[in-house]
């Protein structure tokens, strides 16, 4: 039987995933407490070699991971030779944009014998499912919009930017970078009065193309619902299968106390 280690970020994915596994090993980076879940072992990145070695003397011999984890500040006082000498490739992968560096970190992991597995494998039903998920289907224009989005996704694939953006009446408000959704959605409510369309537009959540979907998939919680109304949208498009839906009941019922269309395609 596998034994699994949940490398588990901020948020509350993590707590989620947890308990849809069999007695996994809790492992977060110092400094961060994924919400409603405690750490059994704590890493520094500056000693990442050593950590994942220790995995595999304790029979760990699967790895998934999960949550919010931000681009650590290295303190070099810290390092081990060994995972000292491999700074180089990673600030070259981090360079090179989020999936990049996530690339990077599972081929480190799998070269110490341990395989990564993803939510898709690990608890298929956190993914959005094909459908409308909410009680109101979009409309035609919401359609248009959520068709409009991808493409203004997919254009920016090819340079790792961002996994979400709004457009309203065909015209994109905001494209996520590397602050995240929130920071996106709260820029499109600052900004909306400024211009029209004042009101409506919808929020596209996808995955990259080419994305190593066994970490970073896009996620939305009841507090992206809730900021997608705040920046007047009246729809939020997913792609199915792709996209992590947290506290799922919590979400269809903002949506729908919203009157927010909601809805996942292929």
């Amino acid at each position: 039987m596998s034994r699994i280690a949940l490398i588990a970020g901020a948020g509350s994915l993590p707590a989620e995933l947890a308990a849809r596994l069999e007695a996994p090993l809790i492992c977060a980076p110092t400094g961060v407490q994924p919400a409603g879940l405690a750490v059994d072992q704590v890493f520094h990145f500056e000693r990442l070699s050593p950590f994942l070695r220790s995995l595999g003397d304790r029979g760990i011999d699967t790895v998934v991971l999960a949550g919010a984890i931000h681009r650590p500040r290295l303190d070099p006082a810290l390092f081990d030779r060994e995972t000292a000498a491999l700074v180089p490739d990673l600030l070259a992968a981090m360079r090179g944009g989020d999936d990049a560096a996530l690339r990077w970190i599972i081929a480190l992991i799998e070269e110490y014998d341990l395989r990564v597995a993803g939510l898709a494998e690990m608890a298929p039903e956190l993914l959005a499912g094909e459908g409308v998920l909410g009680a109101r289907a979009p409309t035609e224009a919401e359609r248009a919009d959520a068709e409009r989005g991808r493409a203004v996704l997919a254009a920016l694939d090819a340079v790792d930017v961002g996994q979400g953006c709004v457009v309203a009446s065909g015209l994109c408000l905001g494209v996520e970078t590397l602050y995240g959704t929130d920071a996106m959605l709260d820029d499109v409510t600052r900004h909306r009065a400024e211009r029209e369309p004042q009101a409506g537009g919808v929020f596209v959540k996808r995955a990259k193309v080419g994305q190593d979907l066994r970490a970073d998939l896009p996620t939305i919680g009841p507090g992206t619902v809730l900021a997608a109304a705040r920046a007047g949208l009246t729809g939020i498009a997913l792609q199915a299968g792709r996209v992590v839906v947290l506290e799922r009941k919590g979400v269809q019922a903002a949506a729908d106390a919203a009157r927010i269309a909601l809805w996942a395609e292929p």
